[in-house]
């Protein structure tokens, strides 16, 4: 396990899914130390926003553009602290087998937001990651196994993080970096339990791991 503590005076930003998932991974990580800030999506995006403990702090964003985003980055970093964690918790869209594959825009519009959060922390992760340690984590509820068991029918959009997460792996050299795909059969308890897991997984060199009925997985060739 990865022993490692956050540049000092530096905060995660956690994204929320709008589950039961976010609230526990939140206490989570607070009891172990950590000052995070979680970044909500708008309620036309997400109906539902995760309750907090208290004393974590929300910023929303009120639209879904690229400029607003680093607006509220900007924010952030002046308020809390700069960013040396990016946990991003992608919302859960999953259909019946009988309405087939679906693309929805806002899906789309949240995946951009996840390119766009990559982007402009880019500087500030790389810099927190001289300073100690940093990480960019993308979480997605495909099936736990990169979508190949064929017993779910999860939106194809969201696995477009792992093509980012996999790139950033290897143009943020000293970011840790990671794309976890949990089964939406893992409860929020358990889901916290793997992610926190995989912060702590001493091997910058893979990339993403699932966690399904088959326990944790991964891609080999």
């Amino acid at each position: 396990m990865l022993d490692f503590t956050l540049p000092e005076n530096h905060i995660c930003l956690l994204s929320d899914d709008g589950s039961q998932t976010t609230s526990t991974l939140v206490e989570s990580l607070t009891e172990r130390g950590w000052k995070l800030v979680v970044l909500s999506y708008p309620q036309s995006i997400i109906a539902q926003q995760s309750p907090l403990p208290e004393g974590v702090k929300r910023v929303e964003l009120k639209e879904l553009s690229e400029a607003h985003l680093q607006q509220q980055l900007a924010t952030i970093t002046e308020n809390y602290g700069p960013i040396a964690a990016v946990v991003h918790l992608h919302p859960c869209f999953q259909g019946t087998k009988s309405e087939g594959i679906r693309f929805l825009e806002a899906e789309k519009d949240i995946l951009k937001q996840v390119f766009f959060l990559a982007k402009h922390l880019k500087q500030s992760l790389n810099q927190a990651a001289s300073q100690g340690h940093s990480c960019f984590v993308s979480v997605t509820r495909l099936d736990g196994e990169f979508g190949f068991t064929g017993k779910v029918n999860y939106s194809p959009i969201s696995a477009g993080l792992f093509g980012l997460t996999k790139t950033l792996n290897h143009e943020f050299k000293s970011v840790f970096c990671r794309a976890i795909d949990l089964s939406p059969e893992v409860n929020s308890e358990l889901s916290a339990q793997y992610i926190i897991s995989e912060l702590h997984d001493p091997n910058y060199h893979l990339a993403e791991v699932g966690y399904g009925s088959q326990g944790r997985t991964t891609l080999i060739s």
